[in-house]
């Protein structure tokens, strides 16, 4: 038997290749906004058409509608830079949070809420900032210790986020 004829398996098909392939047969409007996700720094016209292999113009005039619709921030005129608008994706972060039904909203809070003061008996505070970095190691292995800080901030994002998209007040209730 191999790891393919096993359900649980990984799957036959290299992931990596079949994604490869897509991203080579997408249109250059495709490629230019996959390439545009991940502008985190003002970047030029020419470096975006090297990444989505495509010409400059066609590349700026992706840009440009990007632009437009509020994907991404135009930074400077010359040259011409982009990146990404953090806000459009909060934005859409928060909208798709408020489409969950009452009850997967409550579930889901619930969830959240449990694991924020799993973590807080474990670590005896009331935020992950409140421990000091050079401190891990009172609390065990310094690296197990760090992801649980980096979870919980996470989780704490994720509880604010929720009642966000439900204008819930006060935002930060049972987050202290």
């Amino acid at each position: 038997m191999n790891a393919s004829d096993d359900e649980r398996g990984p799957p036959s098909s290299d992931f990596s290749e079949d994604l490869g392939e897509r991203l080579d047969n997408a249109p250059a409007d495709e490629r230019v906004y996959r390439t545009a996700l991940e502008l985190n720094t003002p970047t030029r016209v020419v470096e975006v058409a090297e990444r989505a292999d495509c010409s400059k113009n066609s590349a700026r005039r992706h840009l440009r509608r990007l632009a437009d619709i509020g994907v991404l921030r135009r930074v400077t005129e010359n040259p011409e830079t982009f990146e990404r608008n953090e806000s459009y994706f909060e934005w859409r972060r928060l909208n798709r949070l408020s489409e969950l039904d009452d009850d997967e909203y409550r579930n889901r809070l619930g969830e959240l809420l449990s694991e924020d003061e799993a973590y807080r008996d474990t670590y005896d505070v009331e935020k992950p900032n409140k421990i000091d970095p050079l401190e891990y190691g009172e609390y065990g292995d310094a690296e197990t210790v760090w992801l649980d800080l980096n979870n919980w901030a996470a989780i704490r994002r994720e509880i604010r986020d929720l009642r966000r998209s439900r204008r819930d007040n006060p935002v930060d209730e049972g987050v202290a």
